[in-house]
């Protein structure tokens, strides 16, 4: 590795569980975001992603031996993507010299973080940490964002000497107890503010003239609503800094059966037996709380999140509706996965989905629009041909979207796979004699796959869904 922006082997890391696990054993950083799969995959990064400071740690300790970093004096920290689990990272240094050092990490190609070192003789003073320490709690505080304003405190470290295995020459250079400090950054967005629900955006850190103690103590400084962002300064062994994140969306709320059985008639779907694929949250999971409300029978599927769907089916039984749950994934056949479905379906509702929202490499990925064409298109046309051969008549379901119209940025693929399916759906409508489809572009609909840190506007599931299932129901 060198300025001239080379990088060899040396200078990529793929990253694995068993790098999540060591950070966080040695920081207290759990947050779900990083370490539990199927809550992760209700966040915005959509899998698990990598703790941002363990990815800048290990790229300043992968240029530790070649750059003068026990002269450290400043860092700038820009946290632009995630990093998942399983991704590569690959890290550039863009420019060196005695007195400065600009460094990124990519994945494919794309930057995910950049750091920005300045060298110096002297230090600034240390600034004492004086408030007493608390534990770093179990599990993340969940924090109300109304609260977050003023907010103030401190925390005791981990002993540094794990940290400073994960980066040992990052930690020869600067001191073990500055490495835990700029660790417990970490903890300290993930655990305490915002705490659960939280994203790190940037790190500005002053490296002071002494790495005395064990606690880091923090104070918010500014919190705006409009943005959900948050800014605290921090002070810990031989750093201050300032740091800014965001207060991530949290899950989205499933509606209720018991409050969706007071919109439908009793016995208004006795008649409809109704295959829904995708049924374990979001549109789908309303759809088959609506039907089993009016009486009708369902089978929901579920790609992953077997707990969410069988909560589902939970929630309908215990109200003396009728579900069964099946594992089914869009990527492969249909007839082998549904073979156990024990009705013949009246109804089909499509509802399967890759995540529409992510961090997307390059403006058009052609592995993407091979996905989404895999889940909109050849999908649909095999259940609806499995559902076909089961029975004498079905109604389809395709679900469209507005975003035809709106072409928002990051969505190339699902628009063009959309346009497609909206094509599919109704010439087999017109093809097949037993096959009536029913097709309608959704606007944005208030569900995990969909959210964005910023708050938009969002319609709820069943309110979308009532009308189309009485329109299924009518023919």
């Amino acid at each position: 590795m060198n300025g001239s922006g080379s990088h060899d082997a040396a200078a990529t890391r793929i990253w694995t569980e068993a790098h999540q696990a060591a950070f966080a054993r040695a920081t207290g950083d759990v947050n779900p975001m990083h370490m539990d799969a199927r809550m992760a995959r209700r966040t915005l990064a959509g899998e698990r992603a990598v703790h941002g400071v363990h990815a800048a740690l290990w790229a300043l300790d992968a240029c530790a031996d070649a750059h003068p970093l026990d002269r450290l004096a400043t860092l700038q920290m820009r946290f632009e993507r995630f990093v998942l689990v399983g991704d590569c990272t690959v890290l550039t240094v863009h420019a060196a010299d005695a007195g400065q050092l600009r460094l990124s990490l990519a994945v494919d190609g794309v930057r995910t973080l950049t750091i920005q070192a300045t060298f110096a003789a002297d230090k600034a003073p240390a600034q004492p940490v004086e408030t007493a320490p608390t534990a770093i709690p179990a599990e993340p505080i969940a924090r109300d964002p109304a609260a977050l304003t003023g907010l103030a405190g401190a925390f005791t470290l981990p002993d540094p000497a794990a940290i400073a295995a994960l980066a040992p020459r990052l930690a020869r250079a600067l001191g073990p107890g500055r490495v835990a400090a700029l660790g417990g950054l970490s903890t300290l967005v993930g655990m305490f503010v915002p705490g659960l629900h939280s994203i790190l955006s940037k790190i500005d850190v002053t490296l002071t003239d002494g790495d005395a103690g064990s606690s880091l103590g923090y104070a918010v400084k500014r919190f705006q609503p409009m943005l959900q962002s948050v800014t605290l300064d921090a002070a810990g062994p031989g750093l201050m800094a300032r740091v800014e994140g965001f207060v991530r969306p949290r899950p989205v709320e499933q509606e209720s059966l018991q409050d969706l059985a007071a919109l439908v008639e009793p016995g208004a779907f006795a008649d409809v037996s109704a295959l829904i694929v995708g049924g374990s949250r979001g549109l789908g999971a309303a759809t088959a709380k609506l039907i089993a409300a009016g009486g009708g029978t369902v089978c929901i599927t579920y790609a992953s999140g077997a707990d969410e769907a069988e909560a589902v089916a939970r929630e309908i039984r215990d109200a003396g509706g009728r579900c069964q749950v099946l594992r089914y994934d869009a990527a492969a056949p249909a007839a082998a996965q549904l073979a156990a479905l024990s009705m013949r379906p009246s109804q089909l509702y499509h509802f399967a989905t890759p995540r529409i929202f992510r961090q997307k490499r390059a403006p058009f990925e052609p592995a993407c629009l091979d996905t989404m064409m895999r889940v909109y298109n050849a999908a649909f046309y095999e259940l609806s041909q499995f559902c076909l051969d089961r029975s004498d008549a079905v109604a389809a379901f395709y679900p469209s979207t507005t975003a035809i119209d709106e072409a928002p940025r990051d969505t190339l693929e699902y628009v063009m796979a959309k346009i497609a399916g909206e094509t599919l759906a109704a010439t087999l409508g017109r093809t097949l004699p037993k096959l009536r489809t029913v097709i309608e572009r959704l606007p944005r609909v208030k569900t995990d796959q969909t959210a964005t840190i910023f708050p938009v506007p969002a319609a709820a599931p069943s309110a979308l869904m009532l009308p189309i299932i009485r329109r299924m129901a009518s023919a």
